[in-house]
């Protein structure tokens, strides 16, 4: 049974039955399991510390054999279980705080007749992980020494008593992994360095209360990823006082206009705390990472950036300043290459895609008009401003505009854009549109720094493509902007990213409507009698894609990924649209949270589909429903930059 409390989202169900959430922080992204486990343990830039991880509970010597009853409340950083067992009520927290690689463990329990409660915990270590991030981060002889010698030195481990407990291991080669609490560790088993299995527990009084708590933490010694397990028993009541306060500070920021709604509340902080966890720092490398599985390297894409920060704007306008930042350290001042991501050490990742460019400039106008702050245009980096690095990327686009204005995407790479499993080429619908509002984007900077030749040059530049995408690209019998055209070639389904074109004002009102009218019909599959995977949500595309060669890898699969999948964050701002001319937006915002809520999926995924595997867990641009939430009364992106700031 699920269910929606202030903000939470709470499961009832068997103890036994798998209730997995992703949270994270600024330096590390956790999966708890829902009975006390730790399923995923991620250090950004450097591995996964668990191949698997259980945790057993034992009253008066007698394991519990899950079969009773727990509720489940997930929010932030935190995961709450409370159960009844052995004569006792037990509450299990499991959460992180904002900055430390840890993971904080807390079992509170009440005996209800003299008891003695013990947990013991195994789990393996996940080597391969290490060796293979060692080798993906750079295949040399330093590296490949640094295996060999873990492999081959003698493993130490330390047992600490005292006040505090403590297990410290070293792993293979510079990975360690500790574990403290405040109460007697008895190690069990060990396995190269560390133990693989632990135990601690006591005796309680019948109507008294007696808490555990334990931190576990890994990575490398001697750098960002190191953590000191007891200080963090030290200063437990803070760390949970931390993300407690995070939690706090996610209701708060629900917009007034759902506060009498549970699962409203329940989407918003959902969602925002999506956008949020994916946040990460190390030094000069400060953005949001598109997701839980882009941590190895650490990076930060710009299309994903995009989408993500617009649920962020209204709430941490200094953590999407960051972003802008680290993107621009990512531009290539000479030439303007754009690329898909920017590494965490600020090198490019898979070059000269056709909606980066677009995207940054956007994200800096978007973050001016949300902020007022127009100096970020002058912010220098790598020795130019902001608003260069603007000029460079698009001049550098439009090398690839033709005649009539629009960009051509072609050559053998030509998936080089959000939907790259699919080759798409020639004038791309959604490519051309994020380039029009880009230019138009560049003009109104110029008008703030009173150049008006550069406003005007770019302003003009803006309604040639305009012009074009509709003279070029709508179907007038279709009545929606086709997907692709390449020559003779019309690929002329209707693809979702299309609604750039509504949500950026670049039809008139009469077809912006027919465009979200056809969307309803073909694109929501609860309407769409044609497609028979039921109602899931909304389809990326329909008809499939009619060339197989175009398509590749996942969307080579009729309603897989790109070709037919649901991506909510798309979805999402589908729903935005809706909204913007007054049409009913509910189904494609959430429609799609309540499927994968059902399939046991409590953070948003990156897309799903009825008959094939899901994407990932709490990724970061499916959060664009909780701007939808936040400004749907409005036109957000109509918003033009006040020349009094």
């Amino acid at each position: 049974m699920i269910d929606f409390l202030d903000g939470g989202i709470v499961k009832r169900t068997a103890f036994g039955e798998r209730a997995a959430y992703d949270t994270g922080n600024h330096r590390i992204s956790v999966k708890f399991d829902g009975t006390g486990g730790i399923e995923r343990y991620s250090v950004m830039n450097k591995f996964s510390v668990f191949s698997a991880y259980y945790t057993l509970f034992s009253f008066n010597g007698q394991a519990f054999d899950w079969s009773g009853e727990k509720t489940v409340t997930m929010i932030g950083r935190i995961q709450k279980i409370e159960f009844s067992a052995g004569g006792a009520d037990i509450t299990v927290k499991q959460f992180l705080d904002e900055t430390t690689n840890a993971v904080f463990n807390e079992i509170a329990v009440t005996a209800k007749e003299p008891l003695r409660f013990d947990t013991t915990v195994n789990f393996g270590i996940n080597f391969s992980s290490y060796v293979e991030c060692l080798l993906g981060a750079r295949l040399n002889a330093a590296n490949l020494f640094r295996i060999a010698r873990g492999v081959f030195k003698k493993k130490k481990k330390r047992i600490e008593t005292g006040e505090i407990s403590c297990i410290r291991g070293d792993i293979m080669g510079d990975f360690y992994l500790d574990i403290a609490a405040n109460t007697p560790l008895t190690d069990l088993e060990s396995e190269r360095g560390s133990c693989n299995q632990f135990t601690f527990g006591g005796e309680i009084e019948a109507g008294r209360t007696r808490t555990f708590r334990y931190a576990v933490g890994a990575g490398t010694r001697g750098d960002f990823s190191f953590s000191e397990v007891k200080d963090c028993i030290r200063d437990f009541d803070a760390r949970l006082a931390n993300a407690e306060e995070y939690s706090r500070f996610l209701r708060t920021s629900i917009p007034d206009d759902i506060k009498d709604d549970e699962k409203q509340k329940a989407y918003y902080v959902s969602l925002l705390n999506c956008a949020l966890s994916n946040y990460k720092e190390l030094g000069d490398f400060k953005g949001f990472l598109a997701g839980v599985v882009y941590q190895f390297p650490a990076r930060t894409y710009f299309r994903d950036a995009y989408w993500t920060v617009l649920a962020v704007l209204s709430v941490c306008p200094a953590l999407v300043k960051n972003e802008l930042l680290t993107l621009a350290r990512g531009i290539d001042k000479k030439t303007g290459n754009c690329p898909s991501a920017v590494k965490y050490n600020f090198k490019n990742h898979w070059g000269d895609h056709y909606d980066s460019p677009s995207f940054f400039v956007m994200a800096v106008y978007d973050y001016i008009t949300a902020t007022g702050d127009s100096a970020v245009i002058d912010e220098a980096v790598n020795g130019v401003s902001v608003l260069t690095l603007c000029v460079k990327v698009l001049e550098r686009l439009s090398q690839k505009a033709d005649a009539t204005g629009l960009i051509v995407k072609g050559g053998k790479y030509n998936r080089r854009d959000w939907c790259d499993n699919v080759f798409r080429s020639g004038y791309v619908t959604y490519d051309e549109a994020l380039y029009a509002k880009a230019l138009f984007a560049l003009s109104e900077f110029f008008k703030l720094k009173n150049d008006t030749v550069q406003a005007e040059k770019y302003r003009s530049e803006f309604m040639r493509v305009k012009d074009a995408i509709n003279s070029i690209l709508w179907d007038e019998k279709k009545g929606y902007f086709v997907n692709y055209k390449d020559g003779d070639f019309t690929e002329d389904n209707l693809s979702i990213d299309t609604v750039v074109t509504v949500l950026y004002g670049l039809c008139d009102g009469d077809r912006a409507v027919r465009v979200l009218k056809n969307m309803e019909d073909i694109l929501e599959s609860k309407n769409n009698t044609r497609q028979c995977a039921g109602d899931f949500g909304v389809m990326s595309v329909y008809p499939f894609y009619r060339d197989a060669r175009a398509a590749v890898q996942k969307s080579s699969l009729p309603y897989s990924y790109h070709n037919g999948g649901d991506w909510p964050y798309l979805s999402n701002m589908y729903a935005y649209a809706k909204y913007m001319y007054g049409l009913d937006g509910e189904y494609p915002l959430t429609r799609w949270f309540d499927y994968n809520l059902d399939k046991g999926n409590y953070t948003p995924v990156e897309f799903f589909s009825p008959l094939h595997p899901a994407g990932s867990l709490l990724q970061a641009w499916s959060a664009t429903g909780a701007f939808v939430l936040s400004h749907k009364s409005e036109n957000f992106f109509g918003r033009v930059i006040d020349k009094r700031i």
